[in-house]
């Protein structure tokens, strides 16, 4: 197998820890059963020494690949008077393949050198497809078990801008492919094209017609005859085949793919190099670090991947973003997770709903979704969950002696949340009282307590502060008669955590960690052994919000397939970080992450999680 490493200036570090990265995971794959990871990055990518590999890519502006390619290379000798012209027409393949695996011949070639031919397979038969809605030449080339190049070489003038809807185009055959009619083809020769020779002429001594040549050689239409050139003879039964083939054209719609049968195509596009953007760069790559552990541990569950990942230049910018959109590569995905500003998450989730392509928003929302059946979002404020997380308490602490507690200097920065939980409480009839700007905080509390029943204080506050006020003020009172309940800010302080064990508090959190837990702690020594790094200390932390993307919506797709929305309510994924819990926002729209944790401080030490909304 030749290895190919084509990409434009990248910083040299960054580049090879992301290689490393991918090479780790060695996913198993139907495609060719090789590993075949692309990489997208900018060429604004700069250091003090610069290190390139291979000719830069000519037909993805400002991209990085790197590809493993297992199809046969030759070496060609040049002999005296060819040119690079003549060489590529004579093996039917372009001038520029043969400079991407030979850059040094764009300065020129001599009698004598050698080059490297990638070998281009030659039809035995053609068929017809008639293009519908949604094909790309990718995808067609897909169905067909061949190469969007021999798509190309087979329709002469064939690009993303001629691939159009109702058009019909040739589909080659090759030798060891069944043909539509069953009939099998004969063994063809091959013919060197000697000076002063024509079409007419070849076709005279082969005993077959011109319109039969250009047939099997589609190159000839746009290129024409050429000196050295070697061309295919056709058989007679080539020639009953195509006719046959071409009265029945072929008609095949692209559908959605099952586990059984192909491949789980994921593109990942951040803005990996934005040094100003909202969201630090080293997080984004943390995200996608978290997220290739999630898929090397489902690739030992039969998960079956290809990860594309593409930068997408500044965050407030969308050009680069536009023009990756119009690549074959996004035009294939079976879900796209990414885009970190308003501008490119508005961008990707229409491109969502043009294309049909599953799109996760991991940050941030959009009103698209509300009209885009393909949209999920993964994050939403706990503030939009706040109707739920009430009627959760509600029913949690039902027969509870309900207290508001206000200490006197309190921000009182729940107070929306505060005014939604008791009107939840006054809908139900359920009673409850307030402690307002209290200067005496314990003889507050103990007057409002109910020694009959268990009593629960709910703070104003999230602060710490206020927190440590509340935890000093009940400590004449017995463990057993008081609980709390409070906020998500509560579990980054640390220093509280042995107090809230000891009175059974909870707090209400879309996103927590639980160090005590197997999974958390594997994950922590996965992330170590594979990037020799510790996790950055955030709230919440960008690599486990990665790994539970990944785990979720591989998980689903790898069971179910792409559509993914008709069994999303049954996946049992087990996230770390993140609830999960998709709902459809409306009949047309698409689906809100309504996950959230009640995190319960049990007294015996431990930790139990419970997501409020399943």
């Amino acid at each position: 197998m030749t290895n190919k490493i084509i990409h434009s200036k990248i910083q040299y570090q960054f580049f090879v820890l992301l290689w490393l990265y991918l090479t780790s995971i060695n996913l198993h794959m139907k495609f060719r059963n090789i590993l075949f990871l692309s990489f997208l990055f900018a060429a604004g990518f700069t250091c003090g020494s610069q290190a390139v590999w291979g000719s830069e890519m000519k037909d993805m502006s400002e991209a990085a690949v790197i590809e493993s390619i297992n199809d046969g290379i030759i070496t060609h000798t040049v002999a005296k008077g060819e040119t690079v012209y003549s060489i590529a027409a004579a093996y039917n393949t372009t001038v520029s393949e043969i400079y991407r695996l030979n850059p040094k011949a764009e300065n020129g070639i001599r009698t004598g050198d050698k080059l490297q031919i990638l070998k281009v397979r030659v039809a035995t038969g053609y068929s017809n497809h008639q293009i519908e809605a949604k094909e790309t030449m990718f995808s067609v080339a897909r169905m067909y078990h061949i190469s969007v190049d021999d798509l190309k070489r087979s329709n002469p003038g064939l690009d993303e801008s001629s691939f159009s809807i109702g058009k019909t185009i040739m589909i080659p055959r090759f030798d060891g492919q069944a043909s539509s009619t069953n009939t099998q083809s004969v063994a063809r020769k091959e013919h060197r094209v000697q000076k002063g020779e024509t079409l007419y002429s070849i076709g005279k001594a082969n005993d077959t017609s011109v319109e039969a040549l250009l047939s099997a050689n589609p190159s000839l239409r746009g290129g024409g005859l050429k000196e050295g050139m070697s061309i295919t003879i056709p058989s007679k039964q080539d020639e009953v085949v195509r006719v046959i083939n071409r009265q029945e054209p072929v008609r095949i719609t692209e559908t959605s793919f099952t586990p059984a049968e192909d491949i789980v195509r994921v593109g990942i596009l951040f803005p990996f190099t934005d040094d100003k953007g909202s969201v630090q760069k080293e997080k984004l790559a943390e995200y996608y670090e978290g997220f290739l552990i999630a898929v090397r541990e489902l690739k030992g569950k039969g998960l079956n991947a290809e990860i594309y990942t593409f930068d997408t230049g500044e965050e407030k910018n969308t050009k680069r973003l536009e023009s990756l959109l119009g690549t074959n590569e996004m035009n294939n995905m079976n879900l796209i997770i990414g885009g970190v500003s308003k501008q490119q998450i508005d961008m990707l989730a229409k491109f969502s709903k043009k294309t049909g392509i599953r799109y996760a928003i991991p940050f941030g929302s959009t009103k698209e979704i509300e009209n885009t059946p393909t949209l999920f979002q993964m994050t939403m404020s706990h503030s939009e969950l706040y109707y739920e997380i009430a009627d959760a308490f509600r029913k949690k602490y039902n027969g509870y002696n309900i207290i508001f507690v206000s200490e006197s200097g309190s921000d009182n920065d729940k107070s929306d949340f505060v005014s939604e939980l008791k009107k939840v409480l006054t809908k139900s009839g359920v009673q409850f009282k307030n402690i307002s700007g209290s200067s005496n905080l314990p003889a507050d509390i103990k007057k409002e307590s109910d020694a009959s029943k268990k009593n629960v204080l709910v703070p104003t506050s999230s602060s710490d502060v206020t927190l440590r006020k509340v935890l000093a003020s009940i400590g004449s009172l017995s463990p057993e008669s008081v609980t709390l309940f409070g906020y998500p800010e509560w579990q980054t302080y640390t220093q509280r955590a042995a107090e809230l064990h000891k009175y059974d508090a909870s707090i209400y959190s879309i996103f927590f960690l639980n160090d005590k837990q197997w999974g958390v702690q594997h994950f922590q020594q996965e992330y170590k052994k594979w990037y020799n790094k510790d996790l950055i200390n955030s709230y919440p932390k960008f690599g486990y919000l990665g790994y539970d993307a990944g785990i979720f919506f591989l998980t689903e797709m790898n069971k179910y397939g792409s559509r993914i929305e008709n069994n999303i309510s049954e996946v049992k994924s087990a996230t770390l970080q993140s609830a999960v819990h998709f709902q459809r926002i409306n009949d047309g729209g698409g689906f809100v992450n309504k996950g959230v944790y009640f995190v319960n401080y049990k007294t015996n030490s431990s930790i139990e999680k419970t997501d409020i909304t399943k």
